[in-house]
């Protein structure tokens, strides 16, 4: 007989009178909770339209979009995953009715969906505006390189691709010598009549090495045809383009968000294969004000926001348009940027551009030594326009060989935005512009660090551009529902109730 111990009674195989709900086993404010509640916010009927009413039923959307949208947010980004916790985490398992599709179901949902998932993005986003967590004024926009699903080294450019179709042919070649000679050798020992069966097994095997070098050949003329217009492809991914992420280049994409600045809601996101991320600055905005404008249908006033980004977003073209949208910018460029930050930059040199002054009434600039430069032309230079001015009476300086370089004159161009570019370095000496471009560091950073650090979310799983940009906004959704979980946590109440009650962030923009 066990001696009578003094614990609490226990046993996991007692039977229940009236079955428990599967929620009861989690917290009030279990993130599970928050995702149930928020996808049944949403307008399913984009799902709805492609469903068949004949053949076996598919799963239900709101299961799909529910396990998907809760995976993301626990760093449970795998089909396979999901489907191994729909059989052990209460979470899963509640947000499944306790139902269980495999893998393949689940991922077959989300590679057909991707245009509607994209398109929930917002209606997430509609949810955070209502319980308060947006100011709609100012967004910081930021990019982070991210891994594709392909190895760099099946990457190729002209250079490599040009060096590979050499070895192949010179390989071809080599063998088809060398079959040659046997054959010749074999007739002369043998006679032309025999069949050849006794030839040797390497012999053979060149045969079939042939064949596969000619294989080769016809897949890197393919390449070729598919490398037209581009400067790399890479094989696996041929969406994707070469990146470089700190000291090292990968096969790649590089993501892109907008954040508002009151709590860090993502308002816009995109993925593009591009290295640089100049020319994703309207892009951006353009998907940013078009969010706004759907958060705020009424509000005439939509377009007029601040916008914060990095040198890396800075060209003169940008600002003009963002000038031309009356929207506010706060974007250093390149230059200006490396001189706060103490780098050395050409314009420290005696004879740079930046050290003419420029005469408006004549349109000419005047060197140091009070030599006049005048415009001469207009001039193109990778789908930019400049303008060029050029000296006709330099060479009596006593500084022309320094000046001019090698030059048989001295000439200087700059950007026909030239002014938009002073204006925004004149602003952002300001110290009120400083202060709303520190907003950088306490919005759109920490942002890009949670999707990377804390969610680790380093590396797309699917391959294609627009599968990867269904994917980021799934990852992003997640980052926002997480905001949410956070505000309700605080609130001590449920989404439902907290939807329907004044958001006491609401009130503290009004106050």
């Amino acid at each position: 007989m066990t001696a009578e111990i003094n614990v609490k009674p226990y046993s996991n195989k007692q039977l229940l009178l009236f079955p428990a709900s599967i929620g009861d086993y989690l917290t009030e404010d279990d993130l599970a909770h928050v995702v149930d509640e928020a996808v049944e916010e949403i307008d399913l009927t984009p799902y709805y339209r492609k469903i068949s009413p004949i053949g076996n039923p598919p799963y239900h959307p709101a299961l799909m979009i529910k396990i998907w949208f809760y995976g993301y947010a626990t760093k449970t980004y795998s089909s396979r995953k999901i489907e191994e916790k729909l059989h052990k985490d209460v979470a899963f398992i509640y947000l499944a009715g306790m139902q269980k599709p495999d893998f393949k179901a689940i991922s077959e949902f989300r590679r057909k969906s991707l245009s509607e998932l994209k398109n929930s993005f917002v209606d997430i986003l509609q949810i955070c505006h209502r319980l308060g967590l947006t100011k709609l004024g100012e967004i910081s926009i930021d990019s982070k390189v991210m891994k594709a699903n392909a190895s760099i080294s099946r990457t190729y450019g002209e250079k490599k691709l040009a060096r590979e179709r050499k070895e192949i042919e010179a390989a071809i070649q080599e063998y088809l010598n060398k079959v040659s000679q046997t054959d010749t050798e074999e007739d002369q020992k043998y006679g032309p009549d025999r069949r050849g069966n006794e030839l040797p097994r390497d012999i053979r095997n060149k045969e079939a090495r042939i064949k596969r070098l000619r294989q080769i050949r016809e897949e890197l003329k393919q390449i070729q045809e598919d490398l037209k217009g581009k400067n790399s492809i890479n094989l696996t991914d041929k969406d994707a383009g070469t990146q470089k992420d700190k000291s090292r280049k990968i096969a790649g994409y590089r993501s892109q968000v907008a954040v508002d600045s009151k709590q860090q809601v993502i308002i816009a996101n995109n993925v593009t294969s591009k290295a640089a991320d100049t020319q994703e600055l309207i892009p951006m905005i353009d998907e940013a004000v078009e969010n706004i404008k759907r958060l705020k249908p009424t509000d005439t006033n939509a377009e007029q926001i601040k916008v914060i980004a990095d040198s890396g977003y800075a060209s003169g073209e940008n600002l003009a348009e963002l000038e031309s949208r009356n929207i506010d910018p706060y974007i250093p460029d390149i230059k200006y940027q490396g001189k706060r930050r103490g780098h050395k930059t050409d314009e420290g040199q005696e004879f740079h551009s930046s050290n003419f002054i420029y005469d408006k009434k004549g349109n000419c600039y005047i060197c140091p030594e009070g030599k006049t430069l005048n415009f001469t032309k207009l001039i193109r230079h990778h789908n930019k326009e400049y303008l060029l001015y050029k000296s006709s009476n330099c060479k009596s300086c006593a500084h022309f060989k320094a000046c001019a370089n090698g030059r048989k004159s001295k000439y200087i161009w700059v950007s026909i935005h030239r002014d938009f570019v002073e204006r925004m370095r004149q602003k952002l000496s300001t110290e009120e512009a400083k202060k709303i471009y520190r907003l950088r560091k306490i919005t759109v950073e920490p942002v890009l660090g949670n999707l990377t650090q804390n969610l680790g979310f380093r590396e797309f799983i699917l391959r294609g551009l627009e599968k990867v940009r269904a994917e980021y906004s799934l990852m992003c959704t997640a980052h926002n529902i997480l905001k949410i979980a956070k505000f309700i946590k605080q609130q001590g109440i449920g989404l439902k109730k907290s939807l329907v009650m004044p958001s006491p962030l609401a009130a503290a923009d009004t106050s």
